[in-house]
């Protein structure tokens, strides 16, 4: 994985790690309609966060199949 990528993991990790923390201040207090609508937008942020994760995580394997590929022909091809 790519630093920049990685860094995008890392990013997308701690924006997790603060919908968690609003989640839990969402399940010990009042509910009101707007703080409903509040936690229904980060449960699909949430969702959203992992496809890009795997996304990335894809990019990642693809990347790493054509190296080994170019890497193959290259010992083939000399």
């Amino acid at each position: 994985m790519s630093s920049h990528e990685s860094e995008q993991v890392l990013t997308l990790l701690k924006e997790l790690a603060m919908l968690k923390e609003l989640d839990s201040q969402y399940e010990s207090g009042a509910k009101t309609e707007s703080e409903c609508a509040a936690h229904r937008q980060r449960q699909a942020r949430h969702r959203e966060i992992g496809e890009e994760i795997k996304a990335l995580a894809e990019q990642k394997k693809m990347g790493s199949q054509e190296s080994s590929s170019d890497q193959h022909d290259l010992q083939i091809n000399p």
